[in-house]
């Protein structure tokens, strides 16, 4: 049987990767062609390869590897923290919160208990980094405005969908009373998080330091680091943590180590990890796949489907409509991504058989299809969109739209008359005290009321605080600033606006040029080409 485990993982390994590079080579994520592989090779075509004990250990190790360099490459635990209570916590809470809803609903229409339900729509309601992460990068927008605004959304679903599975999961296989175990669950997770938090600040660094100065046998120190990882996944099993979760923290905790040490870490385990476990991982939910789905009602494989590729796009539109990201149906088709964590989390839910065969096999269809889909129209909205900067925003648009609009459009289409105005002889003690400063940058005005500078924030701070009760406005203002006229084209004020360090810029009497009638700030010509007005 020995050898005969080994033949299966060779096959297996061979397969993943051969049919990873045909999906890259048709622009596809090389995760599908993992699966793909998986479902080959194993019980639903050729039965080359049988989901043997030893396969699913590497599996579990897959897992494991999967979500530490999740944690350590994709999830920037300050950034979330930052959007907490802003606009994109309250659109990614929508894109979970909305699929989660109907799919536990659908689920408890189908005689299925709450715990199952909730714990398989947590999945459905799941989104995955991976594969946009890849396209974005393909596509050399990784690193843009609309790329970071997807990766952020994608990953505070991400991240919630990761506990809330994990939490179902433990309170599913408790046989202690619902509330008293979800009471208790959520104790262990705190002290198992306090516990990891402080050993991944304090102890960890330094300990793997130590082992890089000290000990000198080949690559005992990225041993030592594939150990760890093992060893905190099972001490967060045995708190009551699923291991993955354990996987994840250790991974963001040392995404905070030196450049050096990150990338060195990053190297080597990206190197195992999509080496050899983590390919294995995806061809081994293949091998769980079956037609079993087909057995089903076919209203209940129309309704998981509806669910996982129509509402859980729906949602992802709705939770970047209130996030207030352009252009909207192309983020939603990022947000919307299935992939490798979703997958993870299937798996899980069919080893504590909170799934069955049948209903895996059809979300892992469901996932796949929605993999494709959210993969091509990403890329063909994408490749269509040019990043166009107005003042500090970069915005995404069609190129023709953009110049039609800025051709077309007047200043005084924008026009707004709520200006924040000043004198130039208050002082910064007395400014301060009777405004609130926040970005919006105000108009200083002489005592003849002509506009004589402009000052915001950024001139505030950088005066001396210890002067500003002598200091004025007049010292530290902006005097090279620009002004337009309502009748100029918006293509102008834009160009006008890029030129110098304020996003907004003022509007004034075409007959009386020292008298202001308004300002134009980028927000406004932002609104204007997503909703243009109507004539």
């Amino acid at each position: 049987m020995a050898f005969e485990s080994i033949l299966y993982i060779g096959i297996l390994l061979l397969a993943a990767k051969l049919f990873g590079e045909i999906m890259h080579r048709i622009n596809q994520p090389t995760i599908l062609g993992n699966v793909l592989a998986g479902i080959i090779v194993g019980p639903a075509l050729f039965a080359l390869v049988q989901p043997i004990e030893e396969i699913e250990l590497f599996v579990s190790i897959g897992v494991f590897f999967l979500f530490f360099l999740i944690g350590l490459e994709e999830i920037d635990l300050a950034g979330l923290f930052r959007v907490m209570r802003g606009r994109i916590f309250a659109g990614s809470a929508a894109a979970f919160l909305i699929p989660f809803i109907v799919a536990g609903f659908f689920g408890m229409a189908l005689d299925m208990d709450f715990i199952k339900s909730f714990a398989i729509a947590s999945v459905i309601a799941a989104s995955s980094l991976g594969v946009t992460a890849k396209v974005l990068s393909d596509l050399g927008k990784l690193k843009s405005t609309i790329g970071l605004e997807i990766f952020t959304v994608a990953a505070i679903v991400e991240f919630i969908a990761i506990i809330v599975t994990s939490i179902m999961i433990q309170i599913n296989t408790s046989e202690t009373p619902v509330f008293l175990e979800f009471v208790w669950l959520f104790v262990k997770m705190i002290i198992f998080f306090v516990v990891a938090g402080l050993v991944s600040v304090f102890i960890l660094p330094r300990f793997f330091r130590f082992i890089k100065k000290h000990l000198q046998v080949t690559q005992i120190y990225f041993g030592i680091v594939i150990g760890v990882i093992l060893l905190v996944a099972y001490f967060a099993e045995i708190s009551g943590v699923h291991g993955a979760i354990g996987a994840l923290l250790l991974g963001i905790a040392v995404s905070r180590m030196s450049k050096e040490e990150y990338n060195e870490i990053s190297k080597n385990v990206n190197a195992v990890g999509y080496g050899i476990f983590i390919p294995i991982f995806f061809a081994g939910i293949g091998l769980h796949f079956s037609t079993a789905f087909l057995d089903l009602e076919l209203w209940v494989i129309v309704g998981f489907l509806v669910i996982m590729i129509g509402v859980k796009f729906l949602s992802s539109y709705i939770a970047v409509r209130i996030a207030q990201m352009r252009p909207a149906t192309t983020v939603a088709y990022g947000v919307m991504s299935k992939g490798a964590v979703d997958l993870a989390l299937m798996l899980s839910l069919l080893q504590v058989n909170i799934l069955n065969n049948s209903l895996f096999s059809l979300l892992v269809l469901g996932t796949l299809m929605t993999m494709i889909i959210s993969s091509v129209e990403l890329q063909r909205k994408l490749k269509k969109i040019i990043h166009f900067k107005i003042g500090t925003i970069e915005m995404g648009l069609v190129p023709g739209y953009f110049r039609r609009v800025v051709s077309d459009m007047t200043a005084m289409t924008v026009i707004n008359t709520a200006v924040l105005k000043t004198k130039k002889n208050v002082t910064i003690k007395d400014f301060l005290e009777n405004n609130e400063l926040d970005k919006r940058p105000f108009l200083v005005f002489n005592e003849q009321d002509v506009l004589v500078g402009i000052v915001s924030k950024r001139e505030i701070d950088k005066s001396h605080k210890k002067t500003r009760d002598i200091t004025t406005i007049e010292d530290i203002m902006y005097e090279k600033f620009l002004t337009v006229l309502p009748s100029e084209y918006l293509y102008s004020v834009i160009q006008k606006m890029n030129s110098y360090p304020f996003d907004m810029i003022p509007v004034v009497d075409p007959e009386n040029r020292k008298k202001v009638i308004g300002i134009i700030s980028n927000h406004d010509i932002m609104n204007l080409l997503v909703e243009p007005k109507k004539s």
